[in-house]
């Protein structure tokens, strides 16, 4: 497997590693295994890793995440009220945006443009939001909001009724 630079959100956040660790932000950040990021050892730490077999363990060690916005990302995030800066995948005509903007509209999730995620971002948007324990608070609350903790027995139960519904009519 050939190794990659970094992608848009990786570069953006390893870019301001320095920012990050300046003001008390601790960051654990996985890569992809395709991509290597470098980031000089200091303090707090900022731990890079190429992949994590166990996502809810990082889940749990969160306050806040920046990433993509594919629907079971968003779902995950919102079922654990963990907010989120959702950065959309450019291309394939918009659903990632689609799938960030009711954890969005709730409060629970920041939206910024692919194209707009650099640096600078993470310094004068982003490190604001992780420095303040009452916004992130508001944020996952928010963020709990609009996701559906119990989808599994919700789904399920949709589909037991479906069943004795057509059972009942059949012949």
């Amino acid at each position: 497997m050939s190794r990659q630079k970094p992608g848009a959100i990786s570069a953006a956040v390893s870019g301001a590693a320095a920012a990050l660790r300046a003001a008390g932000v601790q960051v654990l950040h996985i890569t992809g295994p395709q991509h290597v990021v470098e980031v000089p050892d200091g303090d707090p730490p900022y731990v890079v890793l190429p992949y994590l077999d166990e996502m809810q363990y990082a889940y749990a060690a969160a306050d806040f995440v920046i990433c993509r916005s594919g629907a079971m990302t968003c779902a995950e995030l919102a079922a654990v009220g963990l907010p989120a800066a959702y950065v959309p995948l450019p291309l394939r005509g918009g659903e990632q945006r689609r799938n960030a903007e009711p954890v969005v509209a709730a409060g629970g999730a920041l939206l910024v443009d692919n194209a707009d995620l650099d640096p600078g971002w993470i310094q004068t948007i982003l490190i604001p939001v992780l420095t303040d324990p009452e916004r992130i608070a508001a944020m996952s609350a928010h963020a709990s909001t609009a996701g559906t903790p119990d989808a599994a027995d919700v789904l399920a139960r949709h589909v037991l009724t479906a069943v004795a519904e057509r059972r009942a009519f059949a012949p």
